[in-house]
Order: C-alpha cells, then structure tokens, then sequence
C-alpha cells in the first residue's frame, strides 16, 4: 500500500528510527530528518529497559508488542539487546507501598518472558540512608529487555542506510507545515522538541520537561539490574542497570528534574550535568555496595518529555502530518507498538480517503 509514498519522518531518536523502519519495512520511500549525532540525542542516554515508566495516558497494547520484538531481537543477537534479571528491593514501608500499587505499577508481570516473582528476604539486608539505619526485607524480581543504546540505535541506524528506499537527512525542520507540502506523509517524532515545534496543541504546550541524568561505570561483576523507587527512595529513585554490547559497562541514574527554563533542542543537552551525576554516583554508592570507587566512563543527561497522554494520532489541521511524541521516560518501552500504530493510521487514511492525504504520490495523481 506505501509503495511509491513519499513520507519523512522528523526525529531519529528510537522513537523515530522504529517508525522509518516500519515504514521503509512497509515498502514507503523514507526520508529520515535525523539533525544531531547520534551520541547527543535524549535516546542514546536512555537507560532503556523494558518496563512502562514515567508515562501518562497510553494504549497498555503498545508496551506489550514493543515486548514480543525487542525479546524477539534480544534472542537474534541484535546489536546491544540483551535479557537481564532484574530487582526491586523493598523496605517493610516500600512492601506497604507496593501492596497498594501493585496493579496499576506492576499489571505487566504475567506478561511472557516476565516471570515476576515477590518474595521476602532470607536475611534483611541492613543499610544507611541520610543518616537513618533501614533494612530491606523484602523484593521482587523479573526479567526485561535492556538496550545498550548507542549500540541498538546505531543498528536501527544502519539498517536504514543500507534500505535502497530510505535516505537519512542530517538537517533541522523548523516547520512542520511547509514539509508537510513536500511529502505524501509526514510523522512527528521530535521528543521533547515538539513543545517548541507544535504550537497549536495545547497538552503539548503543558508538555513537561524532565530531566534524567546517568553515569557510566565499569563494574563486571553486576549482573543483575537493582531498581529503588519506593520508600525512602521515592522522589530519590536510583537504578543500576549492566549492559552488553561493544562494551560490557553498568548504568546508574535515577533523577526526573523538571527544567522550567527554555532549553534549545539545537544544543547538546548538559542541564545541571556535573552537580547531579555526582548525586546519582553518590546516592548509589550509599546503597549499592558493588558501585563504590568504580571507574567512570562516560556521563550524560537526557530530557524526558512529559505529556498528559501518548500523542500518536493524525493532526486535526494538517491532514497528511501524524504525531507520535511524548512518551516521558519510556521511548524503548513503546518504541515498535508506536511505530505500528502509525503505520495503521497512514494506512487506515489512504484507504478511507478519496484523495487520501491530499499529495501526488499516494494516489498516483494530483
């Protein structure tokens, strides 16, 4: 059906390369608008694991297809995808917490692949926080997928410039209207950038901006994901999460700032950089014993965009442009189901419409 459309995709985070990819699998010529290497997009700092976290209104489906193809991919060797044991550890008030939760913050446990388990602690395992003596007494586990992201995005990359239908522009779009009369289609993945390139949607105006900031380390010996986010961690929440890929390494992050100040998407993004990547190293070593003195590799910060709900829809105005932006902390997590879903929606307007998006080359006519 896409066979001859032209249709640009504006954004190249995980996001967008998922949607060219679809599109391009689709039989679509793709042109990729991708301005920024990649080593300074939201998507390459991402600590990206599989597990539906910091978003607002969404369709659960989504989350549970972007499963099935990343743990297909994990067990096709992808570049940088990798199944790991994952835990949350739980004080007596953090188990309190969770029993309150657990349905809303854990209704994906029986998902395949998942195998959650909530058990208590053989031996409560004793720990200092701000100058209070707590225990953790308790704990879940599972298993999700997690990306290596400068490996999976570079792959997700490559495979795009070796489709003979796609080309990957490295050039900003400062409208979305005016390319919108240079395409068949147009999908709207720019993340965060969208609160200053969409001005007529007033929940993306309201878009919150957080940041989340992370610290490399080399620590072989971590072979198992530690995430803290309930009391006393919650407004604190601290993550540590191994990686395989080119290089074997460990993340620990765990801020959500929200920047209330104009950030330009032109930019490398170096928000509060140093002062809070020495809280997050700090705040984990306090707790996790295996990440003290560990070397530093690399340091980054992202921008999570924070919508009220998902944005994946047509536009009301512009009838060939499609949105698909807003998915706060969990891009990875929604990345294939998102991609589908618009792959639906420009297929679903081509056979509804007449003149279906009102260009040349879907129709084959003016």
């Amino acid at each position: 059906m896409f066979k001859s459309c032209r249709i640009a995709v504006v954004g190249g985070g995980v996001i967008g390369l998922s949607v060219a990819t679809r599109l391009a699998q689709n039989k679509a010529i793709v042109t990729v608008f991708s301005p920024q290497p990649l080593a300074d997009i939201t998507s390459s700092v991402a600590a990206a694991y599989w597990a539906p976290y910091w978003i607002g209104e969404y369709d659960k489906n989504i989350a549970i297809e972007t499963l099935a193809e990343l743990q297909r991919l994990s067990r096709a060797n992808v570049d940088g995808v990798s199944e790991f044991p994952f835990e949350e550890w739980l004080t007596d008030e953090g188990s309190r917490e969770l029993a309150a939760e657990l349905e809303t913050a854990y209704w994906w446990r029986t998902l395949h692949g998942i195998g959650f388990v909530q058990e208590s602690m053989k031996t409560p395992q004793p720990f200092q926080w701000n100058g209070r003596q707590l225990a953790f007494t308790e704990r879940v586990r599972f298993t999700s997928v997690v990306a290596r992201m400068p490996d999976y995005l570079d792959w997700l990359e490559s495979g795009l410039h070796r489709s003979a239908n796609v080309t990957i522009e490295r050039q900003w779009v400062d409208s979305l209207a005016e390319i919108t009369a240079e395409f068949d289609a147009v999908v709207n993945c720019t993340g965060w950038g969208a609160k200053a390139l969409v001005t007529d949607d007033q929940d993306t105006a309201n878009m919150r901006l957080l940041a989340g900031h992370i610290v490399i380390i080399d620590a072989p010996e971590i072979k198992t994901a530690v995430s803290l986010s309930r009391s006393p961690f919650r407004g604190t929440p601290m993550y540590v999460v191994p990686r395989h890929g080119s290089r074997n390494d460990v993340l620990c992050g765990g801020t959500a700032i929200e920047v209330t100040e104009t950030i330009d998407p032109r930019q490398r993004v170096e928000y509060l950089l140093d002062a809070e990547c020495n809280e997050v190293i700090a705040r984990a070593s306090q707790v996790l014993t295996p990440v003290r003195g560990r070397t530093e590799l690399t340091r980054g910060v992202g921008i999570r965009p924070m919508r009220k709900s998902v944005r994946i829809e047509r536009d009301p105005v512009l009838t060939n442009l499609f949105h698909c932006y807003g998915h706060g902390g969990s891009g990875l997590t929604l990345s294939w189901g998102s991609a589908d879903r618009i792959v639906d929606l420009i297929q679903s307007t081509i056979a509804t419409q007449q003149k279906p998006l009102g260009l040349k080359n879907i129709s084959g006519k003016m």
